[in-house]
């Protein structure tokens, strides 16, 4: 979570999505997650304004009904995470 009370309900300050603009960009930070079922607004925000991509990241217990109709398991949605990550680190 980006800032303290942050929910799918909620929106961070401007200040706060300045805040991390401005760490994305200084840190050289390639990937901003954002977690599934989420709007991923925050995130494409700060990608905007960065060069960092967005890609999901699962919390493992949500899943659309599309997804477990075909075939998702928590083993699998890890994997993805997994994949992700692989590629936010390289």
């Amino acid at each position: 979570c980006a800032f303290p009370g942050c929910s799918h309900e909620t929106e961070p300050s401007t200040a706060v999505v300045s805040h991390l603009i401005d760490f994305t960009r200084e840190h050289d930070i390639p990937v901003v997650f954002y977690l599934e079922l989420s709007s991923g607004k925050i995130a494409q925000i700060i990608s905007e304004d960065s060069s960092a991509k967005t890609m999901q990241f699962s919390s493992c217990h949500n899943v659309t009904k599309e997804d477990f109709e075909n075939g998702a398991t928590y083993v699998s949605v890890m994997e993805q995470n997994l994949e992700a990550l692989k590629e936010a680190l390289y």
